[in-house]
């Protein structure tokens, strides 16, 4: 019933939605008819809950009442399928932001259908899928460093069972050096510890101390709970970076292009602010976008939900500056991440985690889900009008093109209740 796609937002779209129908068994589209009957009512309530929270911050930064700003949440709801919070995460209530609001991308879009649509187009023409290599992180560690990308070294790592496995040439016990603990598959940042050793002793997360036998029986307990842990070496900003804070790391779009090699096309600074030690974007850190040419450093923004319409020149707690400010090993660090994507050609879009240290660039993980959340937020034009998006669309219409077998798992809320 649409008309036929032209831009490459409108292609993203029409491939997500021609997937996400095709997926679908008859329960399901069942389940959908009667989300669409509940669909005024989901959006009052979530309109109602998110402006509630941010719309006064947003009418005094902006001017813009609450009644103004929940009419263009339900224009761009029934007009572009923009819930909401996206409303707020990528600030539509700026009016050159919501005009081109048809050419964002939706976090739903690419993890729940788009990413998974190409790993079905490719695994069906190649039989092959790297998707459970990437998300371990040891194998994923492993594959990098063997072909000479720089990764995390491993020091060792503890089996579901709490045996402890040493990795490679070094010893079993634990090093009398800071480590970084974190499962071999987890993501979000969740089950990760930093433990800095002093004075024959490890300070962990809320100034827990532990001695060498302490901190083992600890990873151990969280390898029973979560699977196999990782100790790795526990890396650290460079120089240049270290008024910052804490580690830095880079979150880094690549995609495959149109002749099959890969480009790093966007990439956000990620900060923790306020002394957390956290910056994952979805945990209450900052992030800034990074010009590609140049390393270039943008303004930062803490989380959306916290203080809208507040962007950040200098570190709210450091002072140091953030915009303007230029990236050590800027071009390195972009041919790395490359390099890497090379040793995953069957992925077409990866989002790495960079940290860059005193010895250069370092690979930490390649996310096979990533989303353009960070992108949208700190680029003041939507992924649909930049290359990324090119790059996006064109693999979709790759895919349109071949009669994929494979289907989508969908999961209604019983199939949700018995997974956990």
């Amino acid at each position: 019933m649409l008309p036929h796609p032209v831009s490459a937002a409108d292609r993203i779209h029409n491939a997500y939605g021609r997937f996400a129908w095709r997926s679908m068994g008859v329960r399901h589209i069942a389940l959908v008819a009667g989300l669409a009957l509940l669909w005024p009512f989901i959006f009052i309530a979530m309109a109602g809950m998110f402006t509630r929270r941010i719309g006064p911050a947003v009418a005094t930064a902006t001017g813009k009442g609450v009644l103004r700003q929940l009419w263009e949440q339900l224009c761009l709801a029934a007009t572009c399928s923009i819930p909401p919070d996206k409303y707020y995460v990528f600030e539509l209530f700026r009016d050159d932001r919501r005009a081109q609001a048809n050419d964002y991308i939706l976090r739903y879009e690419l993890k729940g259908g788009l990413h998974n649509l190409m790993h079905f187009h490719t695994k069906q023409a190649t039989g092959h899928s790297s998707k459970s290599e990437l998300k371990d992180k040891l194998a994923f560690t492993r594959r990098c460093r063997a072909a000479g990308v720089d990764a995390p070294i491993v020091l060792l790592y503890l089996d579901a069972d709490g045996n402890i496995m040493p990795e490679g040439q070094n010893a079993v016990g634990l090093p009398q050096a800071d480590i970084f603990i974190k499962p071999a598959k987890g993501k979000g940042g969740r089950g990760c510890e930093k433990w800095v050793y002093h004075d024959g002793r490890y300070v962990g997360p809320d100034a827990r101390t532990l001695d060498d036998a302490g901190l083992l029986a600890h990873i151990v307990d969280l390898a029973n709970q979560r699977g196999r842990y990782l100790v790795q070496e526990c890396l650290c900003n460079n120089a240049a970076m270290r008024d910052l804070g804490e580690l830095t790391s880079l979150r880094i779009t690549s995609c495959k292009t149109e002749d099959g090699d890969f480009e790093a096309t966007n990439a956000t600074l990620k900060l923790a602010l306020g002394g957390s030690g956290v910056d994952n974007f979805h945990q209450g850190g900052a992030v800034a976008r990074v010009d590609m040419a140049s390393g270039t450093v943008g303004p930062a923004s803490d989380s959306w939900l916290k203080r809208p319409c507040v962007w950040h020149e200098r570190h709210p707690v450091t002072m140091a500056p953030i915009a303007g400010r230029i990236l050590p090993y800027w071009h390195e660090t972009v041919r790395l991440v490359e390099r890497a994507h090379r040793l995953f050609p069957d992925r077409m879009m990866l989002g790495f985690d960079v940290a860059i240290t005193d010895r250069g660039p370092v690979v930490i993980e390649g996310n096979v889900q990533s989303g353009c959340d960070m992108i949208q937020r700190t680029h003041d034009e939507p992924v649909g009008r930049q290359r990324l998006g090119e790059l996006l669309a064109h693999h979709a219409d790759e895919a349109a093109k071949a009669r994929i077998t494979h289907r989508m798992r969908w999961f209604g809320p019983f199939d949700y209740f018995r997974r956990r």
